[in-house]
């Protein structure tokens, strides 16, 4: 990451523990315009994702020259877990620390598929898949917190995904996942708690929580995630209260009051965003205010017009919103100082 976009981003901190006001905030943030292009950034997630899949290749092919039974696979997932561990360790002490994070990203993955082997083999028959998820979501936080690793309570995050919409599609009997309409106003639910716990870790991290400062990104951003895309659902279909019931039909008022929770929220993120100087919930309100639009027009409006005016409404309403942000965008860098 690049000096000014270090810089601009403890601004942007200071701004929101209220440290400068918003005079103070724009005035220093002109005198550090962000660069073209991050290089580092860039490094860094090719770091990762080649990171992630170089052990998918190693994997890939052990498989196809050697087929170990389930013992044996789980004491090569032992062995790689703790190599992982133990190299992102000694990585850390010699100050690499975005590919001791790596490191231990990868013995993340090892040890979700170490659970699931040793489920394997101790499965009693009962199929409950999730299970492990959950034991593994522990674990994951529990790791997260004590290596002071962000790329793991992503990988956190992303795992109580897959938990959530399992055990919700394993107790219900349905056998189907979010996507297949599995209850988003659960998700809602969940995801709005772990939004606020966002927030207060935040807060928390002016003081006990100092050494996590950036850990609050990921609960906000993913509790928004989740939020979004269940209220994007719901706003479509409306809230499925009945598995096993008819196909559920929802009426105009049930669907009215999904999407002007859809258009609140987002537009309260969007003000709390420029308020507080937070990119992230700007990017946020924006982008899913566009896609409720987008979602309006094709769901309430374009089986009106016909798909080829339709598609010249929505292709040059983008390009007049691409040609508009571009605009914006020349026009704040013209106005920072040299």
């Amino acid at each position: 990451m690049n000096r000014n976009k270090v810089v601009r981003a403890e601004l942007d901190q200071l701004m929101r523990e209220s440290l400068l006001d918003n005079a103070t905030h724009c005035r220093l943030s002109a005198l550090y315009p962000l660069g073209h292009w991050d290089w580092r950034s860039l490094g860094r997630w090719f770091l990762i994702f080649g990171a992630v899949a170089a052990a998918a290749g190693a994997v890939i092919s052990l498989r196809d020259v050697f087929v170990p039974s389930l013992w044996h696979l789980a004491v090569l997932l032992a062995l790689v877990t703790g190599g992982m561990f133990i190299t992102g360790w000694r990585l850390r002490k010699r100050s690499w620390p975005w590919s001791c994070r790596t490191a231990e990203l990868l013995g993340g993955f090892a040890l979700i598929g170490l659970s699931f082997v040793l489920g394997m083999i101790y499965s009693t028959g009962s199929g409950n898949w999730p299970a492990l998820l959950l034991i593994d979501l522990v674990m994951l936080l529990v790791l997260s917190y004590a290596l002071n690793n962000i790329l793991l309570l992503t990988l956190s995050a992303v795992v109580f995904f897959s938990w959530f919409g399992g055990v919700t599609g394993y107790s219900s009997g349905w056998n189907a996942y979010w996507f297949g309409m599995n209850y988003p106003l659960r998700f809602l639910v969940a995801s709005t708690f772990i939004a606020l716990v966002g927030l207060l870790h935040l807060k928390a991290e002016l003081g006990p929580l100092a050494a996590y400062r950036s850990f609050s990104k990921v609960w906000i951003s993913f509790g928004l995630f989740l939020t979004e895309m269940a209220l994007w659902l719901l706003s479509i279909f409306g809230n499925f209260a009945e598995i096993d019931g008819p196909l559920h039909e929802a009426g105009a008022g049930e669907l009215a009051i999904f999407n002007l929770a859809w258009a609140a929220l987002n537009l309260g993120l969007v003000l709390a965003g420029i308020r507080q100087s937070y990119r992230m919930l700007r990017g946020y309100g924006v982008t899913f205010f566009i896609i409720q639009a987008y979602t309006l027009f094709f769901t309430r409006i374009s089986e009106h017009l016909g798909w080829l005016a339709s598609l010249m409404i929505a292709g040059g309403s983008a390009l007049g919103l691409a040609l508009w942000l571009e605009k914006q965008r020349r026009e704040r860098r013209e106005d920072v100082p040299s």
